[in-house]
């Protein structure tokens, strides 16, 4: 009996720490990452209801929410991006011009969220800027938080940085360029030996090309005219 009681005892001792341990980790997740969790899977992206009503919330006219939701490919994703990025106290409809130009409106809004919230003084116009350029926004956003973080930069000297190392290309293999011509190898003949000239066949003669006088256009050929 003690044996159990012990047992027992330990099991829920041992299931106490995990539920503590998984309460701890779920804390410091944003908000954004667990609508994501929650929303994303289960939720249909052609939302237009969705969509009109959080663009509405936003501070955007309901011509405007009307064509931009009519236009999207994803509504919901577009009326969560204007969303969580008015949140920052941003207007809707800077919010919106970003939302439209990126092919990861979700990701596009956590960008200017996380940017936002780690560096307020940052000027709004260059974190929208920099989030809408930006293909993997979410991996930007980590950049600019990082280096200036780390290395005391400015935020807006950190945005330029990763948007410049986002735009540079990677690992392309050296083309050859059109138009370039490839020369062939010059063999040379070694010394003493002597080429021999190619057959002519009976009744056969070597032509003779035509004289020329130097500057005259050979025949055939077609002087271009400069204007």
């Amino acid at each position: 009996m003690w044996k159990l009681m012990r047992s027992l005892g330990m099991r829920s001792a041992v299931a106490s720490i995990i539920g503590g341990s998984l309460i701890g980790l779920a804390i410091p997740v944003r908000a954004a990452v667990l609508d994501d969790i929650f929303i994303r899977p289960g939720v249909d992206e052609a939302d237009y209801n969705a969509c009109a009503r959080d663009l509405v919330r936003g501070r955007v006219t309901a011509a405007v929410a009307a064509d931009a939701c009519a236009k999207a490919i994803r509504p919901r994703d577009l009326g969560i991006c204007v969303q969580r990025i008015t949140r920052n106290n941003i207007s809707g409809d800077d919010a919106l011009s970003v939302c439209r130009q990126v092919r990861r409106p979700v990701e596009a809004a956590n960008c200017v969220t996380e940017i936002a919230r780690r560096a307020p003084s940052t000027a709004t116009v260059n974190v929208l800027d920099g989030c809408r350029r930006s293909l993997l926004p979410e991996r930007f956003s980590r950049c600019v938080v990082d280096l200036s973080r780390e290395l005391k930069l400015a935020t807006d000297q950190s945005i330029a940085n990763c948007i410049d190392a986002t735009d540079r290309s990677r690992d392309l293999v050296p083309t050859v360029l059109p138009g370039s011509t490839t020369t062939p190898p010059v063999t040379t003949p070694p010394a003493g030996s002597v080429t021999p000239a190619p057959p002519v066949s009976p009744g056969q003669t070597t032509p003779t090309p035509p004289t020329t006088t130097p500057g005259s256009p050979r025949p055939g050929t077609v002087t271009p005219q400069r204007f």
